[in-house]
């Protein structure tokens, strides 16, 4: 996470076709100049709704009553169907679907074993907050994709039924057992560190050519904001 927030020690120029603005005298570049390759953006997205398809499958598996069962269910099937679509996009590029996912498997496993939670609420929580994360860092980066495939890849990403059905679970957990609440917001407020990481995966080669990175901390912070108002609203601030 820190290394988004470090100005860069070597003077080098934006990539071709970039919004580069000057403001106080120094280049500052757009966020979503930084944008990286379409098949990384894609790999990288379209792997993490095949994991969260995977897991909210099992999180379904380990529900103790069908209300739940059913609810995760329609969680796996949406996130099944943004896989679906975000790979067809590869496909659409001509991009081979597995190769532009392989480079993503190791990070993304060691992601999942430092974000499990303890039981399974921790694990349904982390899933919401996660994928709320990454969903509003994905559809900010998805501006500056090609725009061939730039309008295919924000509709993939504008639905959110999945947070929405997430949230109505995890609040159907808590007012059933309210001892949850502090629990969960303390195991909230880890996951971000972890989930910063995972967005700078994508952002770093380009994030390294800018010749100042401050527009990447204001964009973080933003995203922080937007998830500091879900847990508020969740009564999950610690």
């Amino acid at each position: 996470m820190a290394s988004l927030f470090r100005k860069s020690s070597r003077s080098s120029t934006s990539r071709s076709g970039s919004r580069s603005r000057i403001v106080d005298g120094s280049a500052r570049v757009e966020f979503t100049d930084l944008a990286p390759a379409p098949d990384v953006f894609l790999g990288q997205s379209a792997y993490l709704f095949l994991r969260y398809a995977e897991s909210a499958a099992r999180h379904a598996h380990d529900a103790t009553d069908l209300e739940t069962e059913s609810t995760l269910a329609i969680v796996a099937e949406e996130c099944f169907i943004r896989f679906s679509t975000l790979a067809a996009t590869l496909d659409k590029l001509k991009v081979d679907r597995l190769s532009a996912m392989s480079p993503f498997i190791a990070p993304t496993r060691e992601f999942e074993r430092r974000t499990r939670g303890r039981n399974w609420v921790e694990r349904l929580a982390c899933t919401w907050v996660t994928m709320a994360f990454l969903q509003d860092f994905w559809r900010r980066l998805a501006q500056g994709l090609p725009a061939k495939i730039r309008a295919d890849v924000i509709s993939a990403l504008d639905n959110d039924r999945i947070i929405d059905v997430l949230r109505s679970e995890l609040e159907r957990r808590i007012a059933l057992e309210p001892g949850l609440r502090p629990t969960l917001a303390l195991w909230s407020r880890r996951l971000v560190g972890d989930t910063m990481l995972m967005a700078e995966s994508a952002l770093l080669p380009h994030a390294t050519q800018a010749t100042s990175t401050d527009s990447l901390g204001t964009v973080f912070t933003e995203l922080i904001a937007s998830h500091s108002l879900r847990m508020d609203a969740m009564g999950l601030t610690a």
